[in-house]
């Protein structure tokens, strides 16, 4: 697990790094969210924001989803304020934690994101030039294939991911399929069509 808080609360969030790193993850800090998007945007990944309630969330949450970087954020403060913490999910957390913090509390949120199978996504340059030159069908057709792949043939599943109807998944892999491409079976590792 790692994690990158942002802001500063007195101390407060410094003892909530301690309780994740006793809890076993790794964390950095960054003061405001230029600083946070750089090291994001370097390479230094996360798989949870801690950040305080006086930063701009919503800003955040609008930088991240620009550089295509997909993280949870959690918000804290120094008060068990509702309307704060209601502002802070308004804006784009996931969790408002009322700091100082419970330990119990941060223990349940880094195994709740660590549960997620949601991986940390990031711009890619790579994935950008897996993707030039080729025809959007055949963009299409990988990413079906490579999400059905993931579900383990759970089409209901793999359909949901992609936010198409199961029937439209199933008629575009019966196509696959009578191209002799290889298609996984539903529910199965085993794969059908072209050997």
């Amino acid at each position: 697990m790692r994690l990158l808080t942002i802001g500063t609360l007195k101390g407060q969030l410094t003892a909530a790094v301690k309780i994740a790193r006793d809890k076993g993850a790794s964390a950095v800090h960054a003061d405001r969210i230029d600083t946070a998007m750089a090291m994001l945007c370097s390479g230094t990944g996360a798989d949870l924001l801690m950040v305080d309630i006086a930063i701009d969330i919503r800003d955040l949450v609008l930088r991240l989803d620009a550089e295509r970087i997909v993280v949870p954020v959690v918000a804290c403060g120094t008060h068990n304020d509702a309307p704060a913490a209601i502002a802070a999910i308004d804006a784009g957390a996931r969790e408002y934690i009322p700091l100082p913090p419970d330990p119990q509390m941060i223990g349940a949120i880094l195994a709740a994101v660590a549960e997620d199978t949601c991986d940390l996504v990031c711009r890619d340059e790579g994935i950008a030039n897996r993707i030039v030159g080729r025809t959007v069908a055949d963009v299409e057709r990988d990413l079906i294939l490579e999400t059905l792949k993931r579900c383990l043939g759970n089409r209901t599943h793999a359909a949901d991911i992609l936010g198409i109807s199961v029937r439209t998944l199933r008629n575009k892999l019966t196509v696959y399929a009578s191209d002799g491409v290889r298609v996984p079976p539903p529910n199965s590792g085993e794969v059908r069509g072209a050997a």
